[in-house]
């Protein structure tokens, strides 16, 4: 026997992150909104019978949740094919129009360094981050008409929240340290080398604070906002996944899938997208902290620095997980469709397949150069 008579997609969603605002107007935005990138479904479950009196679910919520995944997808993969331009094409573009007026800056395709004069190479870095974040936020934002509170919102104190950021960048940065010593000391000799200090301060600090908020705002408060719909773990794994096959580098690749995978999960429990712009500011103050203290001023050993970054964490995060034994649990872990479906939905469509094929492609040629 049914439970209950109708089926809403949207009623059933278990919208149950630790901030309530958050959670209705996520729960507003799809239910009231006229935006064609909200999945939403309704169904009489006493119309499915059978000739034979039994009673049988139609494919009608399926159908209509790989339409509004092949939309979401398709709207995402134009953001990404932007994010991708802009990464790739902006050096060549910025480095063209430079050496018209006789200043030399080159890019390297396969590790994304930049050489040249610092003050410029900085300046266009900067350049090429807010063109790579800030026009397909822009683009998700005004298509899908996300309102404010749900593509970036903010939670008046939540201690543990913040503490778990914290430590997950912690935790992150230390096995990155592992994971990057050589690609480590050649930044070390580079930032060693360099005689202009300031600018090598100021990208420093544009990474760890507006580079920081931009990627978060971009991937968990746009991306992963509309995966969300189609399933949690869904939306997080997918998400890290996006941002693993970003052009970096190979050990930064890593770095942002594990990443990925923290604020994902954090974006979703705490209803907050500060613990994500927090874990990942904490986690590019911290590389830059360990280029110092390892290969320039040599105070530390890579394992005792590893280590420290670890335990710390961990004791961080283990205070989250104390705070919150009881509700750590993602729940909407599927709605209809098996996760193989959901990928080929959201994979198979015109702007998703060659964003995937090309950032694959870059992929295998840096692990194999």
């Amino acid at each position: 026997m049914e439970e209950h008579t109708y089926r809403d997609i949207v009623e059933e969603f278990k919208y149950d992150s630790f901030n309530e605002q958050y959670n209705m107007a996520f729960l507003e935005w799809r239910r009231n909104t006229d935006s064609q990138f909200a999945f939403r479904f309704s169904d009489n479950r006493l119309e499915n019978v059978y000739v034979s009196g039994a009673a049988g679910a139609k494919q009608d919520a399926a159908i209509a949740e790989r339409e509004a995944l092949m939309r979401c997808g398709q709207l995402i993969g134009a953001a990404l094919l932007i994010c991708f331009v802009a990464e790739i094409a902006g050096g060549s573009l910025i480095g063209t129009i430079l050496r018209l007026f006789h200043i030399e800056m080159h890019m390297d395709f396969l590790s994304f360094s930049m050489s040249g004069n610092q003050w410029e190479v900085v300046a266009a870095k900067m350049l090429i981050t807010l063109m790579k974040y800030l026009l397909p936020t822009v683009l998700l934002i005004r298509v899908s008409k996300l309102p404010r509170r749900v593509f970036a919102p903010m939670k008046a104190g939540g201690a543990p929240d913040l503490t778990a950021g914290v430590g997950a960048g912690m935790v992150i940065s230390g096995i990155y340290a592992v994971f990057s010593s050589h690609q480590g000391i050649r930044m070390a000799q580079e930032i060693f080398t360099y005689k202009d200090t300031d600018a090598v301060v100021a990208y420093g600090i544009f990474d760890a604070l507006i580079a920081a908020a931009l990627a978060e705002l971009f991937l968990r408060g746009t991306v992963l906002t509309l995966l969300r719909q189609f399933g949690d773990p869904f939306a997080v794994w997918i998400t890290a996944f996006i941002a693993f096959l970003f052009p970096n580098s190979l050990p930064d690749r890593f770095g942002e899938l594990l990443l990925g995978l923290s604020a994902g999960y954090l974006m979703i429990r705490t209803g907050s997208i500060t613990a994500c712009v927090l874990m990942r500011s904490v986690y590019s103050v911290l590389n830059y902290a360990r280029l110092v203290a390892l290969y320039t001023s040599r105070t530390m050993q890579l394992w005792e620095y590893a280590l420290l970054l670890i335990s710390i964490g961990t004791l961080a995060l283990a205070f989250y997980v104390l705070q919150h034994r009881h509700a750590l649990r993602m729940s909407n872990r599927k709605i209809v469709l098996s996760e193989k479906k959901k990928c080929s939905a959201l994979v198979l469509t015109v702007t998703m397949l060659p964003w995937l094929a090309v950032s694959v492609l870059l992929t295998l040629l840096q692990c194999f150069y």
